[in-house]
């Protein structure tokens, strides 16, 4: 069994169902994949806690987007697409060193699911990580 050592990360309610229906109204002119992204944290406990999200149709969207999060102080934490489509390139670049993929896939009987991936850009690692849901408004606690 293999035991990962990557950071927790949380997903707020309202990102996560924002994810999944735009997963289902996709446009199949787009590639469907997007930012994910936090509010600089004041509390160590809301550390990388999901609660921004953006679609992205083309690479300079990407660029516009991280523009104006950092704007805004919002970090951003990764990227999410189709778990049957590859990721972009420049998208995957755009990332910083440790970032985490979500990857939406349809399962059987029309189920959707999320899974999150922890990526680690020098090492080239990629962990399948856990992804705890928050409900909004609440914080992470720490156990």
């Amino acid at each position: 069994m293999q035991t990962s050592s990557t950071k927790p990360y949380y997903i707020s309610r309202s990102a996560f169902q924002w994810i999944l229906h735009q997963s289902l109204v996709a446009d199949e002119r787009y590639t469907f994949c997007g930012l994910v992204g936090e509010t600089h944290a004041q509390n160590p406990e809301q550390k990388g806690m999901i609660e921004k999200v953006a679609m992205v149709k083309d690479t300079a969207d990407i660029a516009q987007t991280l523009d104006v999060w950092q704007e805004l102080g919002i970090d951003c934490l990764g990227f999410f697409h189709f778990a049957h489509e590859q990721a972009h390139l420049a998208l995957v670049e755009a990332m910083p060193d440790s970032y985490i993929e979500l990857q939406v896939q349809l399962a059987e009987k029309g189920r959707l699911d999320l899974l999150a991936f922890a990526c680690d850009k020098p090492s080239s690692s990629v962990v399948k990580t856990d992804l705890d849901l928050i409900e909004d408004g609440h914080t992470a606690s720490v156990v």
